[in-house]
Protein backbone atom coordinates (compact mmCIF):
# COMPACT_ATOMS: atom_id res chain seq x y z
CA UNK A 1 0.00 0.00 0.00
CA UNK A 2 2.93 1.95 0.29
CA UNK A 3 2.86 2.29 -3.27
CA UNK A 4 -0.48 4.52 -3.40
CA UNK A 5 1.23 8.11 -3.65
CA UNK A 6 -0.44 10.40 -5.77
CA UNK A 7 -2.14 7.24 -7.29
CA UNK A 8 -5.81 6.49 -7.95
CA UNK A 9 -7.77 3.00 -7.71
CA UNK A 10 -10.54 3.73 -9.76
CA UNK A 11 -13.38 6.47 -10.67
CA UNK A 12 -16.74 7.90 -9.46
CA UNK A 13 -19.98 7.83 -11.47
CA UNK A 14 -21.19 11.75 -11.00
CA UNK A 15 -24.47 12.68 -9.87
CA UNK A 16 -26.05 16.32 -10.12
CA UNK A 17 -28.76 16.57 -7.19
CA UNK A 18 -27.90 18.60 -4.58
CA UNK A 19 -29.81 17.61 -1.44
CA UNK A 20 -28.88 19.75 1.40
CA UNK A 21 -26.12 22.27 2.49
CA UNK A 22 -23.06 22.38 4.83
CA UNK A 23 -22.05 25.70 5.09
CA UNK A 24 -25.42 27.47 4.53
CA UNK A 25 -29.09 27.14 4.61
CA UNK A 26 -30.57 23.60 3.10
CA UNK A 27 -31.47 23.97 -0.44
CA UNK A 28 -29.57 27.61 -0.37
CA UNK A 29 -28.86 28.46 -4.68
CA UNK A 30 -26.03 30.23 -5.48
CA UNK A 31 -26.49 33.34 -6.06
CA UNK A 32 -24.97 33.32 -9.64
CA UNK A 33 -23.75 30.40 -11.50
CA UNK A 34 -20.42 30.48 -11.73
CA UNK A 35 -18.30 29.75 -14.96
CA UNK A 36 -17.78 26.81 -16.40
CA UNK A 37 -14.22 26.26 -17.39
CA UNK A 38 -13.01 23.04 -19.18
CA UNK A 39 -9.12 21.80 -18.20
CA UNK A 40 -7.66 19.17 -20.95
CA UNK A 41 -4.85 17.88 -22.74
CA UNK A 42 -4.06 18.50 -26.83
CA UNK A 43 -0.95 16.51 -27.57
CA UNK A 44 1.53 17.60 -24.54
CA UNK A 45 -0.08 20.59 -24.10
CA UNK A 46 -2.64 21.62 -21.31
CA UNK A 47 -5.57 23.53 -22.32
CA UNK A 48 -8.21 25.87 -20.77
CA UNK A 49 -11.54 27.12 -22.40
CA UNK A 50 -11.07 30.52 -21.14
CA UNK A 51 -7.69 32.36 -20.49
CA UNK A 52 -8.94 34.61 -18.52
CA UNK A 53 -11.88 34.91 -15.67
CA UNK A 54 -13.10 37.51 -12.97
CA UNK A 55 -12.25 36.69 -9.81
CA UNK A 56 -14.83 34.21 -7.78
CA UNK A 57 -15.78 30.65 -7.78
CA UNK A 58 -15.11 29.00 -10.62
CA UNK A 59 -16.34 25.30 -11.76
CA UNK A 60 -13.70 23.29 -13.25
CA UNK A 61 -14.25 20.22 -15.77
CA UNK A 62 -11.53 18.13 -16.71
CA UNK A 63 -11.15 16.36 -20.08
CA UNK A 64 -8.73 14.95 -22.02
CA UNK A 65 -5.58 13.79 -19.51
CA UNK A 66 -2.26 11.99 -20.60
CA UNK A 67 -1.61 8.70 -19.46
CA UNK A 68 1.23 7.81 -17.07
CA UNK A 69 3.43 5.23 -18.55
CA UNK A 70 4.88 2.39 -16.17
CA UNK A 71 3.68 0.40 -13.86
CA UNK A 72 2.41 3.48 -12.21
CA UNK A 73 0.07 4.18 -15.07
CA UNK A 74 -3.08 5.66 -15.13
CA UNK A 75 -4.48 9.10 -15.91
CA UNK A 76 -2.78 11.90 -14.50
CA UNK A 77 -4.30 14.32 -12.86
CA UNK A 78 -5.10 18.52 -14.41
CA UNK A 79 -4.03 20.89 -11.04
CA UNK A 80 -5.01 24.63 -10.72
CA UNK A 81 -1.74 26.43 -9.63
CA UNK A 82 -1.49 29.90 -8.48
CA UNK A 83 1.81 31.25 -8.47
CA UNK A 84 4.49 34.15 -9.55
CA UNK A 85 7.23 31.65 -9.77
CA UNK A 86 6.36 28.53 -12.17
CA UNK A 87 10.36 27.58 -13.09
CA UNK A 88 10.93 27.23 -9.68
CA UNK A 89 7.82 25.62 -8.36
CA UNK A 90 8.50 22.83 -11.68
CA UNK A 91 11.72 22.03 -10.83
CA UNK A 92 11.15 21.32 -7.12
CA UNK A 93 8.02 18.73 -8.15
CA UNK A 94 10.20 15.91 -9.20
CA UNK A 95 11.37 15.85 -5.61
CA UNK A 96 8.07 15.09 -4.10
CA UNK A 97 8.53 10.81 -5.71
CA UNK A 98 11.24 9.58 -4.02
CA UNK A 99 11.53 6.81 -1.89
CA UNK A 100 10.36 7.93 1.98
CA UNK A 101 12.63 5.00 3.48
CA UNK A 102 15.97 6.36 1.57
CA UNK A 103 16.73 9.42 3.84
CA UNK A 104 18.44 11.39 1.06
CA UNK A 105 14.68 10.61 -0.86
CA UNK A 106 13.04 12.02 1.99
CA UNK A 107 15.05 15.04 2.63
CA UNK A 108 14.19 16.09 -0.87
CA UNK A 109 10.52 15.45 -0.70
CA UNK A 110 10.88 17.54 2.42
CA UNK A 111 12.52 20.72 0.40
CA UNK A 112 10.34 20.49 -2.41
CA UNK A 113 7.17 20.34 -0.71
CA UNK A 114 8.57 23.25 1.57
CA UNK A 115 9.53 25.54 -1.56
CA UNK A 116 6.16 24.08 -3.67
CA UNK A 117 4.02 25.92 -0.22
CA UNK A 118 6.15 28.89 0.53
CA UNK A 119 5.88 29.81 -3.94
CA UNK A 120 2.17 28.81 -4.62
CA UNK A 121 -1.69 28.03 -4.21
CA UNK A 122 -2.82 24.60 -5.09
CA UNK A 123 -6.42 24.60 -5.98
CA UNK A 124 -6.84 20.84 -6.48
CA UNK A 125 -7.47 18.68 -9.58
CA UNK A 126 -8.53 15.67 -11.22
CA UNK A 127 -9.07 13.16 -13.49
CA UNK A 128 -10.71 13.19 -16.82
CA UNK A 129 -14.70 13.55 -15.97
CA UNK A 130 -14.17 14.93 -12.32
CA UNK A 131 -15.88 18.68 -11.62
CA UNK A 132 -15.49 20.88 -8.47
CA UNK A 133 -15.64 24.60 -7.40
CA UNK A 134 -13.32 27.01 -6.03
CA UNK A 135 -13.22 30.27 -5.50
CA UNK A 136 -10.04 31.90 -6.98
CA UNK A 137 -8.75 35.55 -5.97
CA UNK A 138 -6.85 37.40 -8.34
CA UNK A 139 -3.51 36.64 -9.48
CA UNK A 140 -1.49 34.43 -12.46
CA UNK A 141 -2.65 30.55 -13.03
CA UNK A 142 -1.57 27.39 -14.28
CA UNK A 143 -3.00 24.32 -15.43
CA UNK A 144 -0.68 21.42 -14.59
CA UNK A 145 -0.49 17.82 -14.79
CA UNK A 146 2.26 17.08 -11.92
CA UNK A 147 3.66 13.61 -12.59
CA UNK A 148 3.17 13.87 -16.14
CA UNK A 149 4.96 17.67 -16.51
CA UNK A 150 7.61 16.10 -13.76
CA UNK A 151 8.43 13.59 -16.22
CA UNK A 152 8.88 15.91 -18.87
CA UNK A 153 5.54 14.19 -20.78
CA UNK A 154 3.47 17.85 -20.59
CA UNK A 155 3.62 21.67 -20.52
CA UNK A 156 1.77 23.80 -18.40
CA UNK A 157 -0.48 26.43 -19.77
CA UNK A 158 -1.20 29.61 -18.26
CA UNK A 159 -4.51 32.08 -17.01
CA UNK A 160 -5.05 35.07 -15.20
CA UNK A 161 -7.85 35.96 -12.47
CA UNK A 162 -8.23 39.71 -12.57
CA UNK A 163 -10.71 42.69 -12.41
CA UNK A 164 -13.89 43.23 -10.01
CA UNK A 165 -15.39 39.85 -8.32
CA UNK A 166 -17.97 37.88 -9.06
CA UNK A 167 -21.19 37.63 -7.05
CA UNK A 168 -21.26 33.46 -6.74
CA UNK A 169 -21.02 30.80 -3.74
CA UNK A 170 -19.78 27.33 -3.99
CA UNK A 171 -22.66 24.72 -4.58
CA UNK A 172 -24.47 23.06 -1.80
CA UNK A 173 -23.22 19.60 -0.20
CA UNK A 174 -23.99 17.16 1.70
CA UNK A 175 -21.41 15.97 3.93
CA UNK A 176 -17.83 17.19 4.36
CA UNK A 177 -14.12 16.15 4.53
CA UNK A 178 -11.41 18.28 6.31
CA UNK A 179 -7.72 17.95 6.71
CA UNK A 180 -6.69 19.36 10.48
CA UNK A 181 -3.88 19.76 12.12
CA UNK A 182 0.21 21.32 12.54
CA UNK A 183 2.75 20.26 10.57
CA UNK A 184 3.55 16.32 11.13
CA UNK A 185 0.25 16.05 13.20
CA UNK A 186 -2.48 15.69 10.99
CA UNK A 187 -6.01 13.53 10.74
CA UNK A 188 -9.31 13.63 8.91
CA UNK A 189 -12.51 14.50 10.45
CA UNK A 190 -15.77 13.66 8.40
CA UNK A 191 -19.12 15.13 8.40
CA UNK A 192 -22.66 14.21 6.94
CA UNK A 193 -24.77 15.96 8.76
CA UNK A 194 -29.32 14.59 8.15
CA UNK A 195 -27.75 10.93 6.68
CA UNK A 196 -28.52 12.46 3.36
CA UNK A 197 -27.00 10.85 0.00
CA UNK A 198 -24.07 12.13 -1.10
CA UNK A 199 -23.90 14.14 -4.56
CA UNK A 200 -21.47 17.18 -4.04
CA UNK A 201 -18.76 16.89 -1.33
CA UNK A 202 -17.29 19.90 0.73
CA UNK A 203 -13.28 18.93 1.20
CA UNK A 204 -11.00 21.77 2.98
CA UNK A 205 -7.89 21.78 4.05
CA UNK A 206 -7.55 23.43 7.56
CA UNK A 207 -4.57 22.24 8.39
CA UNK A 208 -0.76 23.70 7.70
CA UNK A 209 0.39 21.63 5.16
CA UNK A 210 -0.10 20.28 1.25
CA UNK A 211 -2.89 17.27 1.49
CA UNK A 212 -4.54 15.58 -1.17
CA UNK A 213 -7.97 13.61 -0.96
CA UNK A 214 -7.90 9.76 -1.92
CA UNK A 215 -11.71 8.36 -0.56
CA UNK A 216 -11.90 4.64 -1.34
CA UNK A 217 -14.11 2.20 -0.37
CA UNK A 218 -13.25 -0.50 1.98
CA UNK A 219 -15.44 -3.64 3.41
CA UNK A 220 -17.40 -3.29 5.78
CA UNK A 221 -15.28 -5.56 8.04
CA UNK A 222 -12.34 -3.65 7.65
CA UNK A 223 -10.48 -2.16 10.90
CA UNK A 224 -7.75 0.60 11.92
CA UNK A 225 -5.67 -2.42 12.84
CA UNK A 226 -5.79 -3.89 8.82
CA UNK A 227 -5.74 -0.46 7.90
CA UNK A 228 -2.13 -0.17 10.11
CA UNK A 229 -0.89 -3.13 9.01
CA UNK A 230 -1.86 -3.06 5.19
CA UNK A 231 0.21 0.73 5.22
CA UNK A 232 3.32 -0.90 6.54
CA UNK A 233 3.22 -3.59 3.73
CA UNK A 234 4.42 -3.09 0.01
CA UNK A 235 1.42 -5.19 -0.88
CA UNK A 236 -1.81 -3.68 -1.97
CA UNK A 237 -5.00 -4.66 0.50
CA UNK A 238 -7.67 -6.58 -0.13
CA UNK A 239 -10.19 -4.67 1.75
CA UNK A 240 -10.75 -2.06 -1.24
CA UNK A 241 -14.32 -2.99 -2.67
CA UNK A 242 -14.83 0.07 -5.72
CA UNK A 243 -15.91 2.92 -5.41
CA UNK A 244 -12.67 5.43 -5.21
CA UNK A 245 -12.69 9.06 -4.83
CA UNK A 246 -9.17 10.49 -5.66
CA UNK A 247 -8.88 14.48 -5.23
CA UNK A 248 -5.42 16.41 -6.06
CA UNK A 249 -3.13 18.48 -3.81
CA UNK A 250 -5.06 21.67 -2.08
CA UNK A 251 -3.51 24.26 0.04
CA UNK A 252 -3.96 25.44 3.24
CA UNK A 253 -7.01 27.27 3.50
CA UNK A 254 -8.64 26.03 0.73
CA UNK A 255 -12.23 24.96 0.26
CA UNK A 256 -13.78 23.20 -2.86
CA UNK A 257 -17.05 21.40 -3.61
CA UNK A 258 -16.34 18.47 -5.66
CA UNK A 259 -19.23 16.75 -7.75
CA UNK A 260 -18.64 13.27 -6.78
CA UNK A 261 -21.59 10.82 -6.03
CA UNK A 262 -20.45 8.52 -2.57
CA UNK A 263 -22.35 5.39 -2.83
CA UNK A 264 -23.54 4.24 0.85
CA UNK A 265 -21.13 1.77 2.65
CA UNK A 266 -17.52 2.19 4.43
CA UNK A 267 -14.40 4.13 3.17
CA UNK A 268 -11.02 4.58 3.80
CA UNK A 269 -9.50 8.75 4.04
CA UNK A 270 -6.03 8.85 3.44
CA UNK A 271 -3.39 11.05 2.10
CA UNK A 272 -0.16 10.58 0.78
CA UNK A 273 1.80 13.72 0.49
CA UNK A 274 4.75 14.18 1.99
CA UNK A 275 4.87 15.62 5.45
CA UNK A 276 6.84 19.25 5.66
CA UNK A 277 8.75 17.67 9.08
CA UNK A 278 10.56 14.55 7.47
CA UNK A 279 9.34 13.80 4.17
CA UNK A 280 7.30 10.23 5.31
CA UNK A 281 3.63 10.64 3.43
CA UNK A 282 1.01 11.85 5.78
CA UNK A 283 -0.88 8.11 5.72
CA UNK A 284 1.97 6.48 7.22
CA UNK A 285 2.44 8.98 9.87
CA UNK A 286 -1.49 8.03 11.37
CA UNK A 287 -3.24 10.25 9.10
CA UNK A 288 -6.29 8.12 8.08
CA UNK A 289 -9.75 7.45 9.14
CA UNK A 290 -12.43 5.03 8.65
CA UNK A 291 -15.81 6.37 8.26
CA UNK A 292 -19.42 5.40 7.12
CA UNK A 293 -21.28 7.14 4.57
CA UNK A 294 -25.21 6.55 4.95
Amino acid sequence: MRTRLWAGAGALALITTALTTIGGPAGAAPQSSPPVVTIAFSGDQATISQATMRPGVVEFRVGKTIVIPGDQGGPDTLSIIRTDHLDQLLAAVPGLFGDPSDPAAAAAAVSAIRTIHAIGTVYGGGHKGMVWQVNLPAGNYYAIAVNATAMGLAQPVAFTVAGAPRNAVLHSTQAAVRAVGTVGHNHWEFDQPGGRAISWLRFTNKSHELHFLDMAGVDPSTTNAMVKKALNSPAEPKFFTGPNLNFDVMSPGVTVAIKAGLPAGKYLLTCFMPSESDGMPHALMGMYKLVDVK
